[in-house]
């Protein structure tokens, strides 16, 4: 996490990344997925189970001993970049999160793939 100095809620802040990759000795990334259980994330209708992969780079690309076999192009990426909300959005945000919990195992409940049905 970075502060800027002056910044206000609702101000549009640009990041330029002036040179993006690994540090020398450090070649590797890594895929984790959450338990359903345990919170999920897009695509637990499907892969309901945590798993992980580490990601060995060589050059542009990426093979990995959790999944053998597989080697393809790797573009490296910073993540996830975004501001913090207002104390105002997160209240919304977390009121909404916790009518979407209190519905989990009634007939309100919202999953993915019953959402696109």
């Amino acid at each position: 996490p970075i502060k800027v100095e002056n910044a206000e809620v609702g101000d549009l802040l640009k990041v330029e990344f002036l040179d993006l990759g690994t540090l020398d000795g450090d070649e590797w990334g890594f895929t984790g997925t959450f338990a359903k259980e345990n919170g999920g994330g897009f695509l637990t209708d499907h892969f309901p189970k945590a798993s992980k992969a580490i990601w060995d780079l060589e050059g542009i690309y990426c093979t990995s001993r959790h999944i053998p076999g597989v080697k393809f192009a790797g573009l490296i990426h910073p993540g996830l970049i975004g501001t913090a909300p207002s104390a105002e959005l997160l209240k919304i945000w977390n009121d909404r999160e916790a009518k979407l919990v209190s519905e989990e195992g009634t007939e309100e409940e919202k999953t993915l793939c019953g959402c696109l049905s």
